[in-house]
């Protein structure tokens, strides 16, 4: 039996759509939780910085810590970019979810057994390419303060 296109690509069209899908579900919830992690740390910190000085006047040392942590706090947000990547990744993530649905159930436009695991296939890169797109834009801006 002579293997045609579409018997090489069955099955790895769908193993390259869980792939991304895996991997875009671990890192969205990495990106939420080093987003959370670090709002609460500033939240934390900055109601602990009047409270240090409440609770030991004359003693700056601990407020000026806490400030400076604080700071360096934020500046890893800003150069990170956790919430955009958690943002980003859920919605590629969700786009993925929804061509591998369409694909498992023959949903339009995965009906024709002959092309739909070409189309899967460019459906996923389609959205691959996008999320690194919007991540390059990202990526080149410069961190901004917050002055």
């Amino acid at each position: 039996m002579i293997a045609t296109p579409s018997d090489e690509s069955a099955g790895y069209a769908l193993q390259v759509a869980d792939e991304s899908h895996k991997w875009y579900a671990r890192a969205s919830i990495k990106a939420r939780r080093y987003y959370r992690l670090s709002e609460v740390m500033q939240l934390l910190i900055s109601a602990a910085i009047p409270l240090a000085a409440a609770l030991i006047p004359g003693n700056a040392r601990i407020p000026a810590v806490l400030g400076a942590t604080l700071v360096v706090s934020t500046g890893l947000k800003s150069i990170f970019h956790w919430h955009d990547d958690y943002l980003r990744f859920s919605a590629a993530r969700e786009a993925v979810e929804a061509e591998r649905r369409l694909y498992l159930t023959g949903g339009e436009p995965y009906e024709d057994p002959a092309t739909k695991d070409h189309l899967l296939a460019k459906a996923v890169t389609r959205i691959e390419r996008q999320e690194m797109d919007v991540w390059t834009k990202i990526a080149r801006k410069p961190p901004q303060s917050k002055r």
